[in-house]
């Protein structure tokens, strides 16, 4: 079932001037419930555009953005309604950190939903949970924090509003490799027990063979493709011509592969080509 629904949808930036670019081209898209999308494609191909649709920062110049089965725009003064169910996370996100507590940065989304506030000290715990934080750093200022600690306090803003819908614009950009598994199995993890569909725009073909149930490739404006991981990346082809790369071990792969091993080219995770090579070289007695 689709839980985001995008129906020929078209946007310019500078329309009718002289420097007018058609960022999206006529897009008509469905996003699964309850799952995992990555969205990727090379620069300017129209990802943060597409992203900016589904909570109402932009507005489309032509076709409909259904989130929940509702037309966003059908009521354009609540819109406003619309971003605590599309709970939006951009890049960098700690820039927009801004509360003289940790505690009173997260729980600003909350409060201003109107709950009370047993509910909202509720909601604080348990995202700190989910973002991998401690009870002491409610009281610190999110500006005497590390980069990684920061990042996590602005996703923990965003998960305790509880959005049905979690659109993320590069995660885990300038952490290193440690704190990108922390970032991102975290918000696996909060999506699988909290039923949040998550959206997760990166550049990392490794990050989303890994994390995501589904792949949207974009190229000029455009959606070229729309699969599983499986699907996507192993159109090898249409990736290279969009201007994009395979996941790391997809090249090891198909090197394996040309230089005469029997293995599978379908390979898009190391968990998957340690599988195929413990099959390959358990045949025969071989070791």
């Amino acid at each position: 079932m689709s839980i985001i629904e995008l129906k020929n949808v078209s946007f310019w930036y500078g329309r009718k001037t002289p420097y007018e670019i058609k960022a999206l081209d006529d897009i008509s898209l469905e996003i699964e419930e309850n799952s995992i999308t990555g969205l990727i494609g090379h620069t300017g191909s129209g990802k943060s555009t597409l992203v900016q649709m589904l909570n109402g920062i932009l507005k489309p110049d032509s076709g409909t953005v259904i989130v929940d089965g509702q037309d966003i725009w059908a009521k354009p003064r609540e819109i406003g309604k619309v971003r605590f169910k599309v709970g939006m996370v951009m890049q960098y996100p700690e820039y927009q950190l801004f509360a003289e507590t940790v505690r009173e940065d997260i729980a600003y989304g909350p409060k201003n939903m109107g709950l009370e506030a047993e509910e909202i000290e509720a909601r604080v715990s348990r995202s700190i949970a989910f973002c991998g934080l401690t009870p002491e750093i409610l009281e610190k200022s999110p500006f005497d924090l590390s980069g990684g600690q920061k990042r996590r306090v602005a996703l923990a803003g965003i998960m305790a509003m509880e959005p049905k819908i979690l659109v993320l614009d590069e995660p885990a950009a300038g952490l290193d490799p440690k704190g990108r598994r922390e970032i991102l199995s975290g918000i696996r993890k909060y999506s699988e027990e909290s039923g949040t569909s998550v959206i997760i725009v990166s550049h990392s073909m490794e990050d989303m063979a890994m994390y995501c149930d589904r792949v949207v490739v974009m190229s000029h404006a455009r959606v070229l493709a729309n699969g599983t991981c499986e699907e996507v990346f192993s159109n090898h082809k249409m990736l290279f011509d969009a201007g994009l790369d395979v996941p790391e071990i997809t090249s090891i792969v198909l090197a394996m592969r040309k230089a005469g091993l029997d293995i599978p080219e379908n390979i898009y995770t190391v968990d998957g080509a340690f599988s195929a090579l413990k099959s390959l070289y358990g045949k025969g007695g071989q070791n």
